[in-house]
């Protein structure tokens, strides 16, 4: 599994926990929605309703669209900025009649990353602004999960390391799944081979307080002592951090007096680069630096960033993947900042709802449709953004493959050769098994 998250204006992703499949080369991105000139248009074929009723939310002209994600409160810096990427996808689909003679209208409200607001934010939503479906980003999704799934509504988002995007079928993060169990039980070594790959042997482990960042260490933990040998070990290990919390004084100097010559965090990117800079100012060096997510030219010159890893399931920007080079033009045409994976996601999330649409059929939408054409669809690549994806095979599964990227001389410089790197063992519970080519391919 995989993870992501010092300056106020500085946003990058989290993926508390982030995994997926990915399979083949990095240049071998196609399928689903295919890419090229016009890869945002021609929607599949699909038989209408007959007669065709609309669900609450449609019209002969328009489709409501609701979202879900922080824009106050703590997590707001490492989510807010995905609104950006959910319009202009939405813009894009309006302006260039890809949804036939309806038009997207978009509302998002603020959860603030809190629960409660999450549940009172999906109701207002579904119940006062009749929204056909909803595009959410938010760390706190499990809360208003079972709701929306009694209610038919079809999600698409960033699935974040919860139970609820592996538990109910209506809801599909842009790439992958995740376990019901959201990841307690049920992982890969995706980390810990990466870890061995670059050498480590003293790890230190750094948690949020929030449920999948101590779940994300914790499994990294595990991971060490159930397949990690002898020439590994966890040095220090903490999950309390304040989701707010600044000041990592106190931890670079425990990390230092640990001897780790390792560190991997589970926290958003506003910590990770406080961490860091603690890290340096504390005049202590490390090895190995794995940070859960990454793509954000503002951080490049930030204290302990240089030699810094970081995993991503997209292609990398680098690489030039065709999804990234249409979401970068629509996001300069609109005046928008482009070269950050946080608005990238929220494109990719856009791109999934709209695809759905495309399943279900664009001359008679429906819930159900959607949910269930898009479930069974194979080859998913986000216009390019990934490898295929079956839906339906990924459901409920862990990450097996991301990318690696390291920031060298100021840049983004993807690891591997531009390949995705995969785990090479299952964990489920106390029991460690090998994967095979066939699993990771169809997982």
């Amino acid at each position: 599994m995989v993870i992501r998250r010092v300056t106020l204006a500085i946003v990058t992703t989290l993926a508390l926990g982030a995994t997926g499949v990915i399979s083949g080369t990095a240049t071998a991105a196609t399928g689903g929605g295919g890419g090229g000139s016009g890869q945002f248009q021609n929607p599949k074929p699909v038989s209408a309703a007959s007669p065709c009723t609309n669900d609450p939310g449609v019209s002969g002209t328009e489709i409501k669209v609701g979202a879900i994600l922080p824009q106050s409160g703590p997590s707001a810096a490492s989510f807010a900025d995905s609104e950006n990427g959910m319009k202009a996808r939405f813009d894009l689909a309006n302006s260039s009649g890809e949804l036939g003679s309806r038009k997207i209208t978009f509302t998002a409200a603020d959860d603030a990353g809190d629960p409660a607001r999450n549940v009172t934010a999906a109701q207002k939503l579904v119940e006062q602004d009749n929204v056909f479906g909803i595009v959410e980003n938010s760390l706190a999704a499990d809360a208003s999960a079972k709701y929306l799934n009694q209610k038919g509504i079809p999600v698409t988002g960033w699935h974040l390391g919860l139970a609820s995007f592996g538990t109910y079928r209506n809801m599909f993060g842009w790439r992958n799944s995740f376990p019901p169990d959201a990841g307690k039980n049920t992982f890969t070594t995706l980390n810990l081979d990466f870890l061995k790959s670059r050498g480590a042997t003293k790890v230190a482990l750094v948690g949020a307080s929030s449920g999948n960042s101590a779940i994300f260490v914790d499994q990294i933990d595990k991971q060490i002592k159930l397949a990690g040998g002898k020439g590994m070990k966890v040095v220090y290990h903490t999950d309390s951090v304040a989701l707010d919390q600044r000041d990592f004084t106190a931890e670079a100097q425990k990390i230092k007096d640990s001897g780790a010559d390792t560190v991997v965090t589970g926290m958003d990117f506003l910590q990770d680069t406080a961490l860091s800079a603690a890290i340096t100012q504390a005049n202590y060096k490390v090895k190995i630096t794995l940070f859960p997510a990454a793509e954000d030219i503002r951080i490049l010159h930030l204290p302990g960033i240089e030699g810094a890893y970081f995993g991503t399931e997209v292609i990398p920007f680098e690489l030039n993947p065709p999804a990234a080079a249409a979401y970068k033009a629509q996001m300069q045409k609109e005046g928008k900042f482009a070269d950050g994976e946080v608005p990238y996601i929220g494109w990719l999330s856009a791109d999934t709802f709209i695809e759905g649409l495309k399943a279900a059929g664009v001359s008679c939408p429906t819930r159900k449709a959607f949910i269930t054409k898009l479930r069974a669809e194979k080859g998913w690549t986000g216009h390019g953004a990934f490898n295929p994806v079956d839906f339906a095979k990924a459901f409920g599964k862990p990450l097996y493959c991301v990318y690696f990227v390291q920031v060298q001389n100021a840049a983004f410089v993807p690891q591997f050769d531009g390949k995705p790197f995969c785990a090479t063992r299952a964990v489920n519970g106390n029991k460690v098994t090998p994967l095979t080519a066939t699993q990771i391919q169809n997982a």
